[in-house]
């Protein structure tokens, strides 16, 4: 268990920045009378191995697949589309995220050697985008819930104006978060020419660092978790109850939604409350403190394929997006399989092809503009009654 002895500060903090899995603190343990070293060698070992090469995986998958849906969405799908504009803000936020993985798996396989400026820009840019796209997902699941659940498709909080809002307002909030980033992050010299980029929080390290973690599993986890949970759980309550064509399938991908955000962050979200509890001197040696060192490393690096997992779930849930890239790998092969997509304007040819019924309904994402198709909104109701 950490002491918390009077002399000089018994904690030592090296390498990168508190959201990367990079740092490892070198802390003094009390056993019995004597103060020993907890030394980290063989996870800083195994960190210059794992870590670099996991980043460049998801760097080049995440590049790709963010690319590929971003070229899709802004060629092909209508810009009045509520859940493509999120899908949109999605799959930027991926890609600004995954550009920063080769600077920190650089810094970690040798140091930082990108100068002051890049220390806090990229620094800054990771804790953007890292909860902007959390919280779009959240987006998402509340588009659809508005949609599907309310069956308004002009509902006053899905107009145009009112999603751009939101949009805005997420980016602001992600960048409020990492304020700290440009505040604290900076460069430092731990060797002759050998620098490090983390932040230096001077002598309140410690409670700066809980309180990031807490802020971490509240608002990149605990808050989205119950959101979503509520969202696709009242969705699934009106496709049992209206029991359309292609039930089962809508169903299934609501529940892969939750379980795949719950299975990538959870792990992870544990790790870091366990480490807060280890600082908080609750449990814990040295032992115990070397093997949550390890465990950071491998449920960060599994969280981070949320920017390769999720854009495919949520663009392969809806057919119209499946055709359109269809349409897109048919324009780049040079085979004219789709003739309508090829000749008409991207916009209007959405429009113009329209899907059968039983194709509508057989995807999350089309499910709610079918039900807004068959039946009344709810304010027409009202206004007929009248």
């Amino acid at each position: 268990m950490a002491t918390s002895a009077s002399p000089p500060p018994l904690t030592t903090t090296v390498a990168s920045s508190e959201n990367s899995s990079s740092f490892y603190d070198y802390e003094y343990y009390l056993d019995e009378a004597a103060f020993m070293l907890c030394r980290k060698d063989e996870v800083l070992s195994f960190g210059r191995v794992f870590l670099p090469v996991f980043y460049s995986l998801i760097f080049v998958l995440g590049l790709g697949g963010n690319l590929l849906l971003l070229v899709v969405l802004l060629w092909y799908v209508p810009r009045g589309q509520m859940t493509e504009t999120y899908l949109l803000n999605l799959a930027i936020s991926n890609l600004l995220f995954v550009v920063t993985l080769p600077f920190w798996g650089i810094s970690v396989a040798w140091h930082w050697v990108f100068g002051s400026f890049l220390c806090k820009m990229v620094s800054t840019l990771y804790t953007i985008n890292f909860y902007s796209g959390i919280f779009f997902i959240s987006c998402m699941s509340l588009d659809k819930y508005l949609e599907i659940v309310w069956t308004w498709p002009r509902h006053r909080l899905r107009s145009r104006a009112k999603s751009l809002l939101l949009v805005a307002v997420v980016w602001a909030v992600a960048l409020a978060v990492s304020i700290p980033d440009m505040v604290f992050v900076r460069t430092h010299e731990t060797h002759p020419d050998v620098w490090d980029c983390y932040a230096d929080f001077g002598g309140h390290g410690t409670t700066w660092k809980l309180f990031l973690r807490f802020q971490q599993n509240l608002l990149g986890f605990l808050l989205p978790l119950l959101a979503m949970t509520f969202f696709y759980s009242r969705i699934g309550c009106v496709l049992v109850r209206l029991r359309p064509p292609g039930q089962g399938r809508a169903l299934r991908m609501a529940v892969a939604l939750v379980v795949a955000f719950f299975v990538l962050w959870f792990p992870y979200n544990l790790t870091l409350f366990l480490h807060s509890l280890l600082d908080l001197q609750v449990f814990g040696n040295c032992r115990v403190s070397q093997h949550l060192d390890y465990g950071l490393q491998v449920t960060e690096s599994i969280a981070f394929l949320h920017c390769c997992v999720t854009p495919v779930l949520y663009a392969f849930s809806s057919r119209r997006f499946r055709r359109h890239l269809k349409a897109l790998l048919a324009a780049v092969l040079r085979q004219h399989q789709a003739p309508c997509l090829a000749q008409a304007p991207p916009s209007g040819c959405s429009e113009s092809s329209r899907l059968t019924a039983q194709e509508d309904v057989t995807s999350m994402n089309d499910l709610g503009a079918k039900q807004t198709e068959d039946s009344p909104s709810k304010g027409d109701v009202g206004r007929s009654s009248a």
